[in-house]
């Protein structure tokens, strides 16, 4: 049976309950235990003489394993070769049944295990489609709507039709993979391979299951690398001979499993050393000592450089380095520690448009042994890239703080979310450290002596001074507290309850939710951000948007720059916004009276304002004037289709303001996918009494409100079309019985308002700018935003 089985609704074994409606799968005591024959007529004798004798032995594949996932969870599976987690796989995917224990699943399952295990070679490729669609449960109908874009996305059109015994190993397990994530599951199985294929389709593959886990799908994923794990889950379950040793969250679950392989590898004498650049021979001498770097398609060879005629497979490849050291260049380099200065210059090369990849360095010691790591990402600092596609990016390591001994470096190229892997080379460079004294170990730490009540510096023993007390507030990411605590202080500064899954769907695209502010270990502050896609003045940059603003009420009088409320904003805001960081613009909706802590604090500088047009119903005699018609996305195939269409044409009218992107992406994720939600979305069209097959000219985006107000949260089309998108929303406002249409938004949007008349009302919303590495960059756009209400969170 194909490993890509597709369960559907709730499938049981053993007879257990029903799952809770939250849960997607819930397993409770679960074991597997497989009978082992020592020669094949031992099976027979088995059968006729088991009751007088046993004619195998037992081996324990899982025992006793209980756990259970949420919906919109990411789980991760940890443990070493044989420790049971295909086993685990396979019982819930349905290939395997538990020897004992209950094993409920609620949802419809995607496995990317075996991929194209239940192809017949004999088949052709088209026909393979239909026989795996079949085996998976999808209908006849259902595969023939899907089936054109199965065979796009696995790029196999031109041998669709051809036996797929003929096809290489790579078009065999695109177009399986492309069969497996057609069926929309509701929970995605993935052994070890975030991506499948080699070159674009590894890229796309990974895109696709990243868009699956955007949109809240339930994900199972085992894999032997921890920093995918600890990158891509929300929880983890480390399984140890067939039991779960430990789990839970993956900051805490991978270091001790790293931790206990460690163990083990200090302990084999037969372990493999890591290989040095220096053990590579060449022939050819080096162009200069800079240092070309070894593609992953491409044989190593860390004299030359890599061919910029190559082609560049998943879209971005590693270039060439230059590693200096006492103003030494070379790929072996000789270090003084905490002495020298080792200074890094990486290159690159990208086909990428919407992307710019993300450079991470590791060093690595002989032994194997993981010293270090840091990602351009983490740290808020994008690569330069040029109008070719050439990037580039440099870091320096001050007085290198290694101890004596044997390092290697190796260069990653990651995708923006630092999870996908474009290319790599290590280890690149090799760093043999001395050091004049003999301490041991791998890294000095900056440390004091203290001797009663007097600090000794080093080679110095006479500074007196006294013991310096903790200090009173300590600064962490967000995803170092737990999500409880910050929906605790959530519901205390603004005294409602926020359902997790808000929270997750709002920080979804985050690396961090924000950073917080802990006093005596008790959460006191925290200063969110929610990344954006935008143009300012008609170019594309990044940006986001400030939210969740919280501080504690009994410390919210501290207001100085070495107060929570400070700490926090700077924290998050510094590293992050600014020229050259990650986010080039930052804004948010605070009231006025909030907005001038931070003006005063050097944070932001208010940039606009946000005002309120209100119009009244449109009468019943001009009803039919428009075409609003209410999209229903689960069934509306090309939805999608009209949203970057219209997309396209807004832009071209946007090149004087600063906008975020409203795209079919972001258009799904803020208003289809945010959980709990009550929009409704419209397409309009100049359809009219005389000619009913008009073209659809713009979006809107609706909500009624309490207080009897229908309010236009977005709009999307053309300039010239918006009189007839605020007649349809006005129309729509009469349908629905509302006293009255009104928005949120800033100056830039009123002005194409200008012809519908509406009321204007102040309100107390401004709009500020990050101020903290330089104000010039925020106020660029002051007074040229164009946000409406459902540019943020929250409305």
């Amino acid at each position: 049976m194909s490993s890509e089985r597709i369960v559907d609704a709730v499938q049981q074994m053993k007879g257990g309950g029903q799952a809770a409606p939250d849960i997607a799968i819930a397993a409770r005591n679960l074991s597997k235990v497989y009978h082992l024959y020592e020669a094949p007529s031992d099976r027979l004798k088995q059968l006729l003489f088991g009751r007088k004798r046993q004619y195998y032995k037992e081996y324990t594949a899982l025992n006793n394993v209980s756990f259970q996932l949420p919906k919109g969870e990411v789980l991760g599976l940890v443990g070493r070769n044989g420790a049971g987690k295909s086993t685990l796989l396979q019982l819930i995917c349905g290939t395997l049944t538990a020897t004992s224990g209950d094993l409920a699943i609620h949802g419809r399952i995607a496995a990317l295990l075996e991929l194209g295990a239940g192809f017949n070679p004999e088949f052709t490729g088209r026909e393979n489609v239909y026989l795996s669609a079949t085996v998976m449960g999808i209908g006849q109908k259902e595969i023939d709507d899907k089936i054109e874009k199965i065979i796009d996305f696995s790029g196999v059109r031109d041998f669709i039709d051809q036996p797929v015994k003929t096809y290489s190993s790579g078009m065999y397990v695109r177009l399986a993979f492309s069969v497996a994530i057609s069926v929309e599951p509701d929970i995605l199985v993935i052994d070890e391979a975030l991506s499948v294929g080699d070159g674009d389709f590894a890229r796309r593959s990974f895109e696709r299951i990243m868009a699956m886990r955007d949109a809240g799908k339930t994900i199972l994923f085992c894999s032997h690398s921890l920093y995918q794990v600890e990158a891509l889950c929300t929880h983890v379950i480390w399984l140890e001979q067939g039991q779960v040793r430990a789990s839970g969250k993956p900051e805490q679950i991978v270091p001790e499993y790293q931790s206990f392989l460690d163990q083990f590898d200090n302990k084999s004498a037969s372990a493999a050393p890591i290989k040095s650049v220096e053990d590579e021979r060449v022939d050819a001498e080096p162009v200069d000592d800079r240092i070309a770097l070894q593609s992953v398609s491409e044989p190593k060879n860390a004299d030359v450089p890599f061919s910029k005629e190559s082609v560049l497979g998943s879209g971005a490849r590693l270039t060439r380095m230059t590693a200096t050291a006492d103003g030494v260049s070379g790929k072996v380099l000789q270090l003084l520690s905490r002495v020298s200065h080792l200074h890094l210059d990486i290159e690159f090369q990208t086909t990428l448009v919407d992307e710019t990849p993300q450079v991470a360095l590791v060093i690595h010691s002989a032994g194997g042994q993981l010293i270090t790591s840091c990602g351009s990402w983490v740290d808020g600092v994008s690569p330069c890239i040029d109008s070719q596609g050439n990037g580039r990016i440099q870091i320096v390591f001050e007085q290198l703080p290694l101890l004596k001994g044997t390092y290697y470096i190796g260069v990653l190229l990651f995708c923006e979310r630092g999870i996908f892997l474009h290319d790599n080379a290590d280890p690149a460079i090799t760093l043999h450290i001395s050091q004049p004294n003999k301490e041991r170990g791998v890294v000095y730490l900056p440390h004091r002596w203290w001797v009663a009540d007097k600090a000794v510096a080093q080679n110095d023993c006479s500074a007196p001074e006294a013991m310096p007390s903790a200090p009173r507030w300590r600064l962490l990411s967000a995803n170092d507290v737990s999500q409880t605590a910050l929906l605790t202080l959530f519901e205390q500064v603004f005294g409602a309850v926020l359902n997790p899954l808000v929270w997750r769907w709002k920080y979804r695209f985050a690396d961090t939710p924000g950073s917080v502010v802990l006093e005596n270990d008790r959460l006191v502050a925290f200063s969110g951000g929610i990344p954006r896609a935008g143009l300012v003045f008609g170019q594309p940059e990044s940006m986001v948007q400030m939210g969740d603003i919280m501080v504690a009420e009994d410390v919210r009088g501290v207001l100085g720059k070495k107060g929570p409320f400070y700490l926090a904003m700077k924290d998050y805001l510094a590293p992050r916004v600014g020229p050259g960081r990650r986010y080039s613009l930052a804004f948010g909706f605070p009231n006025e009276r909030a907005c001038k802590v931070g003006v005063i604090r050097g944070l932001y500088n208010i940039v606009d304002k946000i005002l309120e047009p209100r119009w009244t119903p449109l009468p019943g005699t001009e009803a039919q004037s428009c075409s609003p018609t209410l999209i229903d996305a689960a069934t509306d195939q090309n939805w999608q289709q009209q949203v970057d269409r219209l997309w396209q044409a807004m832009k071209q009218d946007v090149s004087d303001v600063a906008i975020g992107c409203r795209d079919s992406q972001w258009i799904k994720h803020r208003y289809i996918d945010k959980p709990m939600a009550d929009y409704r979305l419209y397409f309009v069209s100049d359809a009219t009494e005389n000619n009913l097959d008009g073209q659809i000219i713009g979006l809107l985006v609706m909500r009624q409100h309490e207080n009897k107000g229908l309010e236009l949260l977005d709009m999307l089309g053309s300039r010239s079309s918006v009189p007839a998108l605020i007649n349809a929303a006005r129309q729509i406002t009469s349908t629905c019985q509302a006293a009255y249409l009104f928005a949120w938004a800033t100056p830039s949007v009123l002005e194409w308002l200008a012809g519908t008349a509406p009321q204007i009302n102040a309100t107390e919303v401004v709009i500020p700018g990050c101020n903290i590495n330089g104000s010039e960059h925020a106020l660029r756009v002051k007074d040229r935003w164009w946000l409406l209400g459902g540019d943020s969170d929250f409305r």
